[in-house]
């Protein structure tokens, strides 16, 4: 198995990068790109071209690519866009089924989670010769940043924007109640304000579950999710458990929501999840989804950090990959898919559209550039990322092969636990067990 490095500066070199106190407006009020699209002449001369483009996520992002997709047409008329939009998991349901006829699309949106294990595959472009010709311009964009995206040496994938873990929650609720919340809660904080809102409000909490929850216990704990160099969890059944007994306080509590609202929301996105239809005051989710959590709720939201655990001896925030885009091997246009991923890396009118939906533009210029226009939202997701940058610590390594799995597994047993059909000991050692066989399979 190929391995991928990332430089252990990532996180304090995105924070010279990010700190919203370094961002200065633009000088001219009139649209300018920076390199972006640089073989639109050769591209206009060529014949009518559909390139295929694939994504997940909420409506928010679905209408914001579509409208930059629109602009790019409307500045290369011989190009138009098939696009193909789900959720997270039917998305890479089928992107397998596509990589396994060899029909990927020619640009593909990519997760920190997936993208070694296609690269290794074999599925993705090297984008070395664009990057060394400028026709992909990333003069703008920090080497750490850039190193998210390698593996090997060698780029395979462009950040689509930064972003961090967080805690949203409902500030009109929380002022209704008369209660505050600190800038880095811990999850007694979490608990007692669920406690106080029910009493006062009637209104439940969700609280942390899935993969982040475990890996930022573990993270708290000196651990790692992953040891992707040895091919095995990097947890500590200690840590498992205290993952699981978590999950089984929230289910027996009266203030954590019941299993059949968890459930429902599972599969209804953003625009159907319980802070949107008011059964929740919280979410945990990555701060680049804030625009579309507000837009489905109506209430005013805010943003602070994740929370750590009461007993956390390690910094634990760390400033991510929000997505990537990369571009298949098999595609027959990869020049025009590359030129569509640096026109969304350096295009001023690309940010109008994508409006940092993604997280905060990789590019420096394109950063500065947004930075009078944002809207109180997108404000609040640039503030929050520089004040992330504050404290971030380095990423975990890129995830090994069979950690698709193991996550589904983790799903799998942690409603085991909500519905009572497995104590948390018995999920945290079968999680441990069953994780690493899946983990040394992969990896053999």
């Amino acid at each position: 198995m190929m391995k991928c490095k990332l430089r252990r500066g990532l996180c304090c070199c995105l924070a010279t990068l990010l700190v919203l106190g370094s961002f200065t407006a633009c000088g001219s009020n009139t649209k300018k790109d920076d390199n972006a699209s640089t073989d639109n002449n050769s591209t206009a001369a060529e014949e009518s071209k559909k390139i295929r483009i694939a994504w997940w996520g909420n409506q928010v992002r679905n209408d914001t690519t579509i409208a930059a997709l629109d602009a790019y047409t409307k500045e290369h008329p011989n190009i138009t866009f098939e696009t193909e939009f789900s959720d997270w998991s039917g998305y890479w349901d089928k992107m397998a089924t596509q990589a396994a006829s060899d029909n990927l699309p020619d640009i593909i949106q990519q997760d920190y989670a997936y993208v070694s294990q296609y690269q290794e595959k074999k599925q993705l472009a090297n984008l070395d010769s664009y990057v060394n010709s400028n026709a992909l311009n990333l003069a703008d964009v920090n080497d750490s940043v850039l190193e998210a995206g390698k593996m090997n040496g060698s780029l395979y994938a462009v950040v689509a924007g930064v972003n961090a873990v967080s805690s949203v929650y409902n500030a009109a609720m929380l002022e209704e109640a008369g209660l505050t919340i600190s800038l880095h809660p811990t999850y007694s904080e979490i608990k007692e304000l669920a406690v106080q809102i029910k009493e006062k409000l009637g209104v439940s909490t969700e609280m942390p579950a899935g993969e982040w929850a475990v890996q930022m216990m573990a993270r708290d704990k000196g651990e790692v999710l992953f040891d992707s160099k040895n091919s095995k969890l990097g947890i500590s059944e200690e840590t498992a458990l205290e993952y699981f007994q978590d999950i089984k306080e929230q289910i027996d509590s009266d203030w954590g929501l019941t299993v059949d609202v968890i459930q429902e929301a599972s599969t209804a996105g953003v625009e159907g999840s319980p802070m949107a239809t008011g059964k929740s005051w919280s979410m945990f989710p990555g701060s680049n989804q804030i625009s579309a959590i507000r837009n489905a709720n109506k209430d005013k939201i805010d943003i602070v950090m994740y929370p750590k655990t009461d007993d956390a001896v390690n910094e634990s925030m760390y400033l991510r990959p929000s997505m990537f885009w990369s571009v298949a091997e098999s595609s027959k246009n990869k020049d025009i898919a590359v030129d569509v991923i640096n026109y969304f890396t350096n295009s001023e009118t690309a940010q109008d559209n994508l409006k940092a939906e993604r997280g905060v533009p990789i590019s420096s210029k394109m950063a500065k550039y947004m930075e009078p226009s944002l809207d109180e939202v997108q404000k609040q997701q640039f503030d929050y990322i520089a004040k992330v940058s504050e404290i971030a610590v380095p990423i975990d390594p890129p995830y090994p092969a069979g950690s698709n799995e193991v996550i589904t597994f983790l799903g799998e047993l942690t409603d085991a636990v909500r519905y009572k059909e497995s104590t948390p000991e018995d999920a945290a050692a079968r999680f441990i067990k069953e994780a690493n066989e899946i983990l040394a399979n992969k990896g053999q």
